[in-house]
């Protein structure tokens, strides 16, 4: 995959990006995600920031590690004091259901042998969803979407027969619901890694 690099102060957040940052694993993006996060801080901040409510139920304590925050809830605290948090109403949870209703496969000429569809975490959807409602409601056009996200790993949230959407890439995905309006208006949401700056290796 070609790596993409941010060309906007407008982020929302997944959950992943936090917790690298916060167990200090976050390898050669570390630097970035300090700027990104230290620049949306204080009096007169020049990045702004937005997460899921999704988030803070997601900081589970046996994900995390003690050192650069003392637990989860100085974690929470400190996300709360630079980030917007967006709870998604009944409308804007109907368009995450929507997403999940999808198989989400590749073409045909592209599809492995025994591959199996996708199918959207409930999670990843209602993050994705919040996300689309800051671009839209709150016309912020050049919102980037921040995730480490691109595993297609079985989880409880799929249905049966299927893996994990992954979100990185998940324009692989969509043969024949492409025109679907809340799919393309997720495909015209930027998803990136947390990139500032041109890195000199392969994120295959």
């Amino acid at each position: 995959m070609t790596a993409k690099i941010s060309s906007s102060s407008n982020h929302f957040l997944d959950t992943n990006v936090v917790l690298r940052h916060a167990n200090d694993d976050s390898g050669e993006f570390a630097t970035d995600i300090a700027t990104i996060l230290s620049e949306s801080a204080g009096k007169a901040p020049t990045r702004k920031l937005w997460v899921s409510h999704v988030l803070f139920g997601e900081l589970r304590a046996k994900n995390f590690k003690p050192g650069r925050f003392t637990d989860v809830n100085d974690l929470a605290r400190y996300i709360r004091s630079i980030a917007t948090v967006v709870t998604p109403d009944p409308a804007t949870m109907l368009r995450a259901a929507r997403l999940r209703n999808f198989d989400w496969t590749r073409s045909p000429a592209k599809k492995g042998k025994q591959e199996k569809p996708r199918c959207m975490t409930l999670g990843d959807a209602i993050h994705l969803v919040s996300a689309l409602w800051v671009k839209e409601a709150t016309e912020v056009s050049d919102l980037e979407f921040m995730t480490f996200d691109n595993s297609s790993n079985k989880s409880v949230e799929t249905d049966i027969g299927t893996k994990a959407l992954p979100i990185l890439n998940l324009e692989e995905f969509t043969h024949g619901i492409s025109s679907d309006p809340d799919v393309f208006a997720l495909l015209r949401l930027q998803r990136l890694r947390p990139i500032l700056r041109q890195m000199p290796f392969d994120l295959g």
